[in-house]
């Protein structure tokens, strides 16, 4: 009888080792199968990158399985940069960034625009510089950022007055420099995005002359990667477009509500957000007009000598199958 109850025990731990064992394994290989490779995104500190910062609060990235981390960076060079350097996986970033990296290389794809406005960047003085018309910028000193939309819109804002030969003096300076050159009065005037037009309001003494013309440019924010993510990538950029598409949409049934969700993202009071808020227009699209836009930037580029080489073709930069995809899956 013992012999007899000792092989039976024997026999049930065996089967109750090899229980557990299977049991630990399935759970193992459950967990696994749950894990989500990491998406990371290289995010602008701005209102207009409002869609990625709601998709993440409102956890939309996680209703399409995916695993996503916001990098925060200061402008859409650095952002593009980082992405370049392959330690994010796509980033967000203006059109002349676009336009200007694919100068310069040809792994750059653009997948779609999130966001455009009209009056984002503004032309700036000071009331006691007696400046008050365009023209009057004539051997004057105007604080610019090399380079980039700031120069692009300047020189735009000077054809649209029919001004194109003023004799200007442009002041290249980081974009850090750009307020307090002028609030300094080390500059008569500066071509600035927000929220340096916010700022230049709050903190002058002086009443502050916007001398730019609304809608001399179209500035669009727009979601880039390169080919070697992409060409691995599945269906995650369809995936995170659809997100990005949800959140625009409670963008425009909330709006009081995100620029609330900003100002503490962004750790700026809320009238900041709301000084410029009505100049975007949140929607995802890819279009002949960005497409226009960047061709004319790129012909600005040689013109002005910032750019050497001939223009790229801007249609092989659009990578239009996530959005066309996006855009099927949603009708």
């Amino acid at each position: 009888m013992q012999v007899w109850l000792k092989k039976h025990w024997a026999s049930g731990m065996v089967i109750l080792v090899l229980t557990v064992s299977a049991l630990l394994f399935y759970q193992h290989k459950i967990r696994t199968e749950d894990l989500v490779d990491e998406t990371k995104i290289g995010v602008s500190l701005t209102p207009l990158s409002a869609p990625f910062f709601v998709a993440d609060q409102m956890g939309l990235f996680k209703q399409y399985g995916l695993n996503v981390s916001l990098l925060p960076c200061s402008s859409g060079v650095s952002c593009a940069d980082l992405m370049l350097s392959s330690d994010v996986d796509y980033a967000t970033a203006s059109e002349s960034v676009v336009m200007f990296k694919s100068f310069q290389r040809d792994d750059i794809l653009l997948l779609a625009s999130f966001v455009e406005s009209d009056n984002d960047l503004k032309l700036l003085s000071l009331v006691p510089s007696k400046i008050s018309r365009v023209a009057q910028l004539e051997g004057k000193r105007v604080g610019v950022i090399k380079g980039s939309a700031s120069e692009f819109y300047f020189d735009s804002v000077l054809i649209g007055s029919n001004l194109r030969d003023l004799r200007v003096e442009k002041v290249y300076l980081q974009p850090k420099e750009l307020v307090p050159a002028l609030l300094a009065y080390n500059v008569d005037a500066i071509s600035a995005w927000e929220p340096m037009g916010f700022q230049v309001d709050l903190l002058s003494v002086a009443r502050v002359h916007n001398l730019g013309i609304e809608g001399v440019y179209q500035l669009s924010f727009n979601l880039i990667s390169r080919p070697s993510h992409l060409e691995f990538a599945g269906d995650e950029p369809t995936r995170l477009l659809q997100a990005l598409q949800d959140a625009i949409d409670w963008i425009k049934a909330h709006p009081d509500q995100t620029m609330t969700l900003l100002s503490q993202r962004l750790e700026v009071p809320v009238e900041q957000i709301d000084w410029s808020w009505d100049d975007y227009v949140f929607r995802l699209s890819l279009g002949n007009s960005l497409l226009s836009n960047l061709q004319l930037q790129a012909r600005w580029a040689i013109d002005s000598g910032l750019v050497s080489k001939s223009p790229p073709d801007f249609r092989r930069v659009f990578y239009s199958h996530p959005y066309q995809q996006m855009l099927a899956e949603r009708n």
